[in-house]
Order: C-alpha cells, then structure tokens, then sequence
C-alpha cells in the first residue's frame, strides 16, 4: 500500500530544466541568409511545472524535492578532463531561468561539489528526507544507488538492491563513461564488464580484483584504476561528510 501522505518525488533538477527548456526553442529563418533561435521563458517555466506536476501524480507522491549540481564539481578537481568534452557546448536558452524558477519555487538542495546525481543519491539513502522515496530520472548511473528510481524513458518502476548497485558501480568503474570523458578500461564495454563481474557479484572484494587485474592487463596501474571507480561513484549518504559539506573519496573498503 501507497502512503502517498509520506512519500516524497526525488527529481533530477538539471534534467527536467534541461528538458523543458530545449523543447521550447524555436528556429526562425528571417530571410535566405538570417536565423535566429528563440524561446519564451514562460512557455519553458509552464513545461517544466507541467512535466514534474505529471511525474508527481502518475508516482503517487505527495512531496516533490529537487536535486541540482553545484557550481563547483569534485570530479573536475581529481580529474581535468572530466567532461572537457562538453567544454563550450551552449546550454538551451532558457536553461537558467528554469533552475532559478525551481530554486524559488520548490523545495531544492544543492551540496557544495556535487552534482545533482550525487544529491539524488545521498537523499535516496539518508534520512535527510523522511518517508518514501522515489528518484525520478533519465540518467542510467543512478543505478549505481540502491534505490527505487523511475526512468522517464521507462514505464515501471525500477528497484535497485545494494548488491546491484555494488555491482553496477563496478560495471561503471571498468565501462567508463564516454559522454562525461572517463575513459574507464580500454577494450572493455559494458557487455565485457558485465560478463567478468557477475560471477563474483556477492563479494565487493572479488569484485575488485577483477577490476584491478583488467586494468592491469591494459598496463595501467591501481591508482588509475582507482581514480576511474571515484569518478563513476555517484555519491551515496556514506560518500559525504555532512558536517566539512565535502564528498568522501572511494575506497574499495567501502562497498
């Protein structure tokens, strides 16, 4: 049974933004030379309101909470060209004003490093916010949590033990992430990753070694092993120190 009285809609602030904002702009071709690229604040703010009140009703949450990335970012700090590949690529016009709606509007929380992937996480698995609690995301990695997440792009709900997402975070730290530039493991994809991990999925120790022992075989050594699974952690309540307000680094201990 729904206690839909005491359960809360965990949203992917930057997404939902994201979203809302890029279906609003409209090209316009003045003459056979000029175009111009428009789009109406409003119009934007209405979508992005329409689309979490939606996701609100269809998951049966009385709260809604939105998580949003900081302006500082930890995994830019241990690694220069995490998402260098994104460097200069323009965000949608009115991509700003919807996370300034969201701030004055809804109940959101930003953590100083962290992105909006790693908010999710830690309020998915503290007791920062009480009751039940559903992530509402597109973003695959948050599989890495062990949660209850609803993908926009999906229909169901999807459930995630923490041996799932022990062994998912271990995928990640092999696979990498092309699109954030963590070039992970070479020659292993997600398919390879998957094969060699699930055998020892029950021990986070075997799990480890296999990880090791495959970045070995490419000649790179632990520490850079290492740095790739602290870049595909997204932070869970025990990967931040809530009191200094900084993420907690990884360490094979910890899983």
């Amino acid at each position: 049974m729904i206690d839909y009285n005491n359960r809360t809609m965990l949203v992917d602030g930057d997404i939902i933004a994201f979203m809302s904002s890029v279906q609003m702009e409209e090209p316009i071709k003045w003459d056979d030379d000029t175009w111009t690229l428009h789009a109406s604040e409003s119009k934007s703010i209405d979508k992005l309101c329409d689309t979490i009140e939606y996701y609100r009703q269809i998951l049966f949450c009385k709260n809604v909470v939105i998580a949003l990335s900081s302006k500082t970012n930890f995994r830019k700090k241990i690694y220069s060209l995490y998402k260098f590949n994104r460097k200069g690529m323009r965000k949608p016009l009115t991509y700003v004003p919807c996370l300034d709606y969201m701030r004055e509007n809804f109940n959101t929380y930003e953590m100083p490093y962290l992105e909006g992937d790693d908010v999710l996480g830690i309020l998915a698995t503290s007791d920062m916010i009480k009751g039940e609690k559903v992530i509402l995301t597109k973003d695959k990695d948050l599989k890495t949590i062990p949660s209850t997440i609803w993908f926009m792009q999906g229909d169901d709900y999807t459930e995630v033990s923490e041996d799932e997402a022990n062994l998912n975070h271990m995928i990640q730290a092999l696979q990498g992430d092309a699109t954030d530039g963590i070039s992970g493991c070479p020659s292993i994809g997600i398919k390879t990753a998957t094969r060699l991990l699930e055998p020892v999925k029950d021990s986070p120790k075997k799990m480890w070694e296999v990880v090791l022992n495959q970045y070995k075989k490419q000649n790179l050594d632990s520490k850079y092993a290492l740095l790739m699974a602290r870049l595909t952690r997204i932070c869970r309540a025990s990967d931040y120190n809530f009191e200094r307000k900084r993420p907690i680094l990884w360490k094979p201990t910890t899983i």
